[in-house]
């Protein structure tokens, strides 16, 4: 009986740290809209990273590597997207020995900034952001989150734009 308990504990204590490894969320994303005039405006996309963590660019040189990050928005004909997202906050260039590959990642912050004209300010703009973090140590599955931005009132911008 007791070796029956024991092992049961055992496979509970391993069960529980596999499972706070994966419950962990190292990156914690905030969303916020900024008009910059003629009816467009900056949908802005900040990480905030656990000291250790890093999250990758949506620019990585093969896909042989991390799991770069992407947004992915909700098709809306209200609004229209103006290039490719920039990027900013603390970037870091490196080789890679785990990947073997040069990589752009983040560390501390991640700021993606992506204009979008805008049709109606009075429709959200939605979709997900995918991601991948890893530390020194192991890297946690890629993860979707969502996000819907209100647009501000848009100074002389009609929604028949």
């Amino acid at each position: 009986m007791r070796t029956i308990i024991q092992t049961s504990l055992i496979t509970l204590f391993a069960a529980m740290i596999s499972t706070a490894a994966f419950a962990q969320n190292p990156i914690k994303w905030s969303f916020t809209a900024k008009d910059v005039g003629n009816c467009q405006v900056d949908l802005i996309f900040t990480g905030i990273l656990d000291d250790g963590w890093y999250t990758y660019s949506q620019f990585l040189e093969s896909e042989d590597g991390p799991v770069a990050t992407s947004i992915t928005f909700q098709e809306n004909p209200n609004f229209k997207l103006l290039d490719k997202a920039k990027e900013s906050g603390e970037i870091i260039k490196v080789h890679d020995a785990i990947f073997n590959m040069n990589l752009t990642k983040f560390k501390h912050k991640a700021i993606l900034t992506q204009r979008v004209e805008v049709k109606d300010p009075s429709k959200p703009i939605s979709g997900y952001i995918t991601y991948m973090t890893c530390n020194d140590e192991m890297c946690l599955p890629p993860k979707d989150v969502d996000f819907s931005f209100k647009i501000p009132a848009l100074e002389g911008c009609s929604t028949n734009h």
